[in-house]
């Protein structure tokens, strides 16, 4: 039975009860109060109880109804209570073949708020999936009116877009002080049918069906708030029954489809590791593997396994920051990963950790402390620090590079924080220590010089130690992988910010065989300390 026509009958049916409820008591709604005063003095005839006793059986037949939509109040959207609209999921489905979906996909993550800071923290699409991360933190000392010991609270929302259509949203609800119970709410124009652990709900030309992950135990009903532009709005409302000391995690899996179209059977097996969810799907022939810390620990992996035996996606990182996307981000993004999904590595992969980076190490010029390896490609570099004692983070925008240097980490025994992220546009980090870059400076100055400095200047603190391997200018050496850069070059742009400890002419390593190295440049520098 559709939406319309259940309210249709649902509508007769209450009908038919206020009909009853006339004929049965013919007289005032003040007669019945009078009735029921002198029930209470032992003065009501028999007569008079049978009336009342079956109006009291119509008023619960009125709440009863099955398939009945409660007039409660619904929910308004905080940051504590993640809300999701039905109409953005579809608008954000039938965009996906379009090209870019940063915008659409974007609104499902951040409502607009004036008063709660939003922020958009990851973002990348590719040809199997899209996914995106965004919080909402309200400011110290906003008002929050009957929420105001949740004022502290902060929604962290995941959304993973499986193509062509299967939405995974995974809602963290942190840092909350209230006792109240948290809910999470579906918003659309229809009435949604709610099922022992999901539901549906539809417009003319699409239905949205989901599926309740997490939390393991909660309540479902639903709600309808009257006073909208558009007309009534229904909420299907999940309110969680269980404390859980860091916060409440929701995780929804969403499929769309166009209504009367054939409907995919989505199968869900969910494990819950220490630190993690493990997550795995099958739908219409395809599998998809996640591991998913919560959302503001980590961003987890991506695995698409095929029937072949070779698989779609290898098991890689997801993004931790805002990755190029659009037609032209897709290319270079791609260009990027290929140097490393050949049979052979790039030629500045050496395989072993820069002759520059040993010396300086095991000289003890730079102690054991925290640092960012920019461009880390395969991990080499990285893997040799933390074995050294290092607190390492390594960064890079191609992701077949960070499940090589993922394995080889584990292998040699040593923990790397690897992001999959671009250097021009790093996720929200502590300054280092401590940042190393062979190679990364001068591919990028060319394309974005202020960015590469703003990230150095983000990612370091007064007295943080910079060493820079980059290549060379120069007329005769054969350098016609990348454009070298000068010795005025180098100075004009970092000695604003950094003074410069040390500046050699070197032979940049590579795994070329026969042939000149190219020429380049060491060169470390210390952050100023602006007093």
């Amino acid at each position: 039975m559709s939406d319309r026509l259940q309210r249709v009958f649902t509508y007769h049916r209450l009908g038919f009860i206020v009909c009853c409820f006339f004929l049965v008591n013919a007289f005032s709604i003040r007669a019945l109060a009078t009735d029921i005063a002198a029930r209470t003095l032992n003065k009501m005839p028999s007569r008079c109880l049978f009336k009342t006793c079956l109006l009291v059986l119509l008023a619960i037949l009125t709440v009863t109804i099955p398939g009945r939509v409660a007039h409660a109040k619904g929910l308004e959207e905080t940051s504590s209570q993640p809300c999701l609209e039905v109409g953005k999921v579809i608008e954000a489905a039938k965009s996906l073949p379009l090209g870019d979906s940063f915008g659409v996909v974007s609104s499902l993550l951040v409502e607009e708020s004036a008063s709660a800071g939003v922020r958009l923290t990851a973002f990348e699409e590719n040809q199997s999936f899209v996914y995106a991360v965004g919080s909402i933190t309200p400011p110290a000392g906003s008002p929050t009116g009957s929420n105001e010991q949740e004022s502290h609270a902060r929604l962290i929302r995941r959304i993973i877009i499986l193509k062509p259509s299967t939405f995974i949203v995974d809602d963290e609800v942190r840092d909350v002080t209230s006792n109240k119970p948290v809910d999470w709410c579906l918003s659309s124009l229809e009435a949604p049918k709610i099922s022992m652990r999901g539901g549906r709900v539809g417009s003319d030309q699409s239905e949205v069906y989901w599926q309740t992950v997490m939390p393991r135990k909660f309540v479902a009903r639903v709600a309808v708030i009257p006073d909208k532009p558009l007309g009534s709005t229904y909420q299907a409302i999940e309110t969680a029954t269980e404390k859980v000391p860091d916060g409440i995690r929701f995780i929804h899996v969403l499929s769309f489809q166009d209504r009367g179209s054939h409907v995919p059977s989505t199968r869900i097996i969910l494990n819950e590791a220490k630190d993690q969810i493990l997550l795995t799907l099958m739908n219409e022939g395809k599998t998809f593997r996640l591991a998913l810390p919560p959302p503001d620990v980590g961003a987890g992996t991506i695995a698409i396994p095929s029937k072949g035996g070779k698989s779609v996606l290898e098991d890689r990182p997801l993004a931790s920051g805002i990755l190029p996307h659009g037609p032209e981000g897709a290319h270079l993004l791609d260009l990027w990963d290929s140097d490393y999904r050949g049979s052979k590595p790039p030629l500045w992969d050496i395989g072993r950790p820069a002759n520059e980076l040993m010396k300086l190490v095991n000289e003890g010029a730079i102690p054991r402390c925290r640092v960012i390896d920019l461009c880390c490609g395969s991990g080499t570099d990285a893997i040799f620090l933390a074995n050294k004692g290092f607190d390492v983070t390594g960064i890079d925008i191609a992701p077949t590079a960070l499940s090589q240097a993922r394995r080889k980490a584990a292998a040699a025994g040593v923990h790397v924080h690897w992001l999959y992220a671009d250097v021009l546009a790093p996720p929200n980090l502590e300054p280092f220590d401590f940042i190393y870059d062979r190679g990364c400076y001068h591919v990028v100055r060319n394309q974005n010089l202020a960015a590469y400095l703003e990230t150095l200047r983000l990612l370091s603190h007064p007295e943080t130690r910079f060493l820079l391997l980059a290549s060379r200018s120069a007329e005769i050496e054969a350098n016609t992988a990348n454009s070298g850069v000068s010795e005025e070059e180098i100075r004009f742009d970092f000695l604003k910010l950094f003074d410069l400890e040390s500046l050699r002419e070197i032979t940049l390593e590579s795994n070329k065989e026969g042939g000149t190295q190219p020429p380049g440049w060491s060169a470390l520098f210390k952050r100023k300390d602006p007093k």
